[in-house]
């Protein structure tokens, strides 16, 4: 067998065939065992290796190509395993096992008829679906599927061709048996995190989401590219992109579109040979271009297309390949980039810039930078658990124009904010500092205890502990409960945004009028509660009143950071 003519998958279930048939001490490979390795593939660890965080649920969820066409032609997978099973175990087998074992005349006719099969569909390599058809005609093969429920081999054919639809195999790893395979491993999903409430809000940036539809709406030249300094936000607007369509406010050419940003470090990953980077490349569009659903593709920092994958020995890069599908209409591209590198690598190749309609993203104003950071306010306040105050929000956008020239708003901003209520986390976490102080006293004062007589200090230290760590540990547990309870009302917003999309109006209603509300009164009553037990607690104990966790960012926090990152007290 030349191994170079079959697919990835369909060279494994060759191999496995080889396999199954030593572990069964049978002398030759019989197109029985090709159907149960067809059938129960094994484990593919290369592939899993290679498939993206987040991305697995997709694959796992898929089954083997031969359990779906006989799904798909009204039979049982369960009988059919049952009955290869029991014809395996009938075959003869040898004692002691053979070294070797060969190619049977019937498994060879079956790869015959599939090779012959793969060049009537005009394919270019032997894939799954032809070693199925080909099996499918061996008469032991054909009982097994009779006593699945499957007693015309058309339906075997009908099922596969109605699975593959009009894809061609015309790469090693376009493969029929996963449907959009290289999407899945190379791209995200956009409309399905914005769908999951796995995108935060976008606020104040409404003219360019617009631009942008009305480009996509175009009939030719319908390619967006956003171009603008590092950090004010254009991944933001194609995030932005995602939420509008998956809350049905585009235009209905738009309405069913998925956006799939592309992740051109996979692509790039692990491609060791020559050509392999522009097959995975070649897979990835022929999947948009044969899929029924209009698939809109972001590709950030697009410049890094420009001579990916190229050998620099005239190896073509991924740019050349974009070229014909944008030139027919055939792909909608949002690429994101800065000024200096769209005038450095892009302006350069007139026959790809020209594909592409600009979308300037100017630096916004410390007034818009205010409501940006209003509108993102309270994910940060449920990731981090802590208060944000209108005062932090003012401070870190006037700061930050100020004092971090170097970057652009609204990106450093959001990061002052974020790194403050980070700060203000670590603090709640981790001990007091007067509360360590004492523990660190007290140990001492246990030390000296052992070598001295007891002194009347070590107690003193040990009673004025005790308080402060009950105080610390009643702190800890009430800000816990709010933060929970904070985290379950963004869940339940999330369910009540799916419902409504949906059209679920009872749980829709359920979620909005019920569950919502009353979530929102925990807080309030969690909050007021602890609010009651710092204040009595201040009153019977006379301290100071000052808390041992801090659970708000404040201007204070912010100006810590600033001055942090600047050097500037």
């Amino acid at each position: 067998m030349n191994g170079a003519q079959f697919t990835d998958r369909a060279n494994k279930a060759l191999l496995d065939s080889s396999a199954l048939a030593e572990q069964y001490a049978h002398s030759q490979i019989l197109p029985i065992h090709l159907a149960v390795a067809m059938l129960n593939p094994s484990p593919d660890e290369s592939e899993d290796q290679q498939t993206p965080a987040g991305h697995s649920s997709h694959d796992a969820a898929s089954a083997p190509l031969f359990r779906q066409v006989v799904e798909r032609a009204h039979g049982d997978p369960q009988l059919l395993d049952r009955s290869l099973m029991k014809l395996l175990v009938r075959l003869p087998s040898q004692d002691p096992p053979p070294e070797t074992v060969s190619v049977s005349p019937a498994l060879a006719k079956v790869i015959r008829s599939a090779t012959e099969l793969s060049k009537t569909q005009k394919d270019s390599f032997v894939a799954i679906d032809h070693l199925i058809q080909a099996a499918a005609q061996d008469s032991q093969v054909q009982r097994a599927l009779a006593d699945a429920n499957i007693p015309n081999l058309k339906l075997i054919d009908t099922a596969v061709q109605q699975i593959r639809g009009t894809r061609r195999v015309d790469s090693k790893t376009a493969d029929a048996e996963s449907e959009n395979e290289n999407l899945k491993k190379f791209t995200i999903d956009m409309t399905a995190l914005a769908r999951e409430g796995k995108i935060d809000p976008v606020i104040g940036r409404e003219e360019e989401i617009r631009r942008v539809i009305r480009i996509l709406s175009r009939r030719t030249k319908n390619n967006p590219v956003l171009i603008g300094e590092p950090g004010v936000g254009k991944t933001t607007i194609a995030e932005g992109l995602a939420r509008r369509i998956v809350n049905a406010d585009v235009p209905a050419n738009l309405a069913q579109c998925r956006l799939l940003s592309l992740d051109v470090g996979s692509l790039v990953a692990g491609s060791k040979y020559r050509g392999e980077f522009e097959e995975r490349m070649k897979g990835v569009l022929k999947e948009i271009e044969d899929s029924k659903d209009m698939i809109v593709l972001f590709v950030d920092e697009i410049h890094l297309l420009m001579g990916a994958g190229s050998s620099g020995e005239g190896g073509m890069d991924a740019a050349n390949l974009l070229k014909p599908m944008l030139a027919r209409g055939q792909l909608h591209c949002i690429g994101a980039t800065t000024l200096g590198e769209y005038r450095k690598y892009i302006e350069k190749d007139q026959a790809f810039e020209r594909r592409f309609q600009q979308v300037l993203v100017k630096e916004p104003s410390v007034s818009e930078t205010i409501s940006i950071l209003r509108g993102l306010k309270e994910k940060y306040e449920v990731h981090h658990g802590v208060n944000i105050l209108d005062g932090a929000i003012v401070s870190a956008a006037t700061l930050a124009s100020r004092y971090l020239t170097a970057r652009r708003l609204p990106d450093s901003a959001v990061d002052l904010i974020d790194e403050a209520a980070a700060a203000v986390r670590v603090t709640r976490e981790s001990e007091p500092e007067a509360l360590d102080t004492l523990e660190r006293k007290a140990r001492q004062l246990q030390i000296e205890i052992h070598a001295l007589e007891p002194k009347q200090e070590a107690a003193n230290v040990a009673e004025e502990l005790r308080p402060m760590r009950e105080k610390y540990e009643s702190e800890k547990q009430r800000s816990r409960e709010v933060q929970d309870a904070k985290i379950k009302l963004d869940t339940l917003k999330v369910k009540r945004d799916e419902a409504e999309r949906m059209g679920d109006t009872v749980t829709a209603a359920d979620l909005e009028y019920y569950a919502i509300p009353e979530t929102k009164s925990l807080i309030e009553r969690l909050e007021a509660d602890r609010a009651r037990a710092d204040a009595e607690r201040r009153a019977a104990s006379g301290d100071n009143g000052e808390a041992l966790l801090a659970d708000a960012v404040g201007p204070d926090q912010i100006n810590e950071i600033v001055a942090r990152w600047t050097g500037i007290l």
